[in-house]
């Protein structure tokens, strides 16, 4: 997490605590894999991961068998964020390797961040949250943490049984409905979990003090959470990655783009942000001069 003052949050989350799990199922069968393994297995195998094959993310799901879905959205964030984690492993200090998720932990919160979607988009989203809006709204990703801890059925009520880190790595937006006041009820829904899952969410952060929750907990003047946790920035940056690059791919490749056009545009985008900036920099060592370039 960013931006705390209070050293038990981080010392906290590298505790073994964040691999028992939020809900328990009582008696289960011996598991040689470690919690974060089984987090993984478990999503691949739940029906609501196998739903988001026909869940569109920029075409329709029946308009070809070329761009992606929301499947297979997900398992390009899983391999971005495996990556991400693999390089930060060779360029952090090894005093600092422990917060670092490991990768298999990484790929079930990547496969798990979009469990919640709905069809068409975030229009599906804002449609759902205009019927719902009075009852506790609807949001995606407030959704997914549903799924994972209640609707998906690897126990009789309580969803897979996630591990702590796994449901704190996919919550985007630690706070709950109902702390938006008026603002729950504009067309597109707040960024926030449910008010009937706060019991949830208090087990999850259980290991942290009580002033730290409170800090994470904290809604902006902006009208978003101020705070995630590390684990689920870096699935935002693979998240962001992944669409980015792919929602572009997709939209050539089914001719609604211009290859060259968009080429063009990008190039100016990152000509204004100094990314093509030819400054010679010259090799320690060296009287030649070498040029950045992407």
């Amino acid at each position: 997490m960013n931006d705390f003052k209070n050293e038990s949050l981080a010392l906290s989350y590298r505790a073994p605590s964040f691999e028992a799990p939020v809900t328990f199922p009582g008696a289960s069968a011996p598991d040689v894999r470690v919690p974060y393994q089984r987090d993984l297995g478990r999503i691949v195998h739940s029906s609501s991961f196998r739903r988001l094959q026909t869940k569109t993310q920029v075409m329709g799901a029946g308009e070809g068998d070329f761009h992606r879905t929301r499947l297979t959205h997900s398992l390009e964030v899983g391999q971005i964020g495996r990556g991400i984690v693999w390089n930060l492993s060779e360029k952090i200090a090894e005093i600092d390797q422990c917060y670092l998720p490991s990768a298999e932990l990484m790929e079930a919160i990547c496969y798990g961040h979009d469990l919640g979607h709905p069809p068409f988009g975030h229009g599906g989203e804002v449609a759902l949250h205009g019927k719902m809006k009075r009852f506790g709204g609807f949001e995606g990703n407030a959704q997914t943490l549903r799924i994972l801890t209640k609707l998906e059925h690897y126990s009789a009520k309580d969803g897979l049984c996630a591990t702590r880190r796994l449901l704190l790595g996919v919550l985007k937006y630690p706070v709950s409905y109902g702390e938006y006041g008026e603002l729950a009820y504009t067309k597109k829904p707040p960024k926030c979990f449910y008010d009937d899952d706060v019991a949830i969410i208090e087990r999850a952060l259980k290991p942290f003090s009580k002033n730290d929750t409170k800090v994470f907990r904290t809604l902006g003047d902006n009208g978003k959470p101020l705070h995630k946790t590390f684990d689920c920035a870096i699935m935002e940056v693979a998240d962001d990655i992944a669409y980015g690059v792919h929602d572009l791919e997709d939209g050539i490749g089914r001719g609604f783009l211009k290859k060259e056009e968009i080429a063009n545009k990008i190039r100016n985008i990152f000509n204004d942000c100094g990314c093509f900036d030819r400054t010679p920099v010259k090799k320690a060592g060296s009287g030649n001069n070498n040029y950045l370039t992407l």
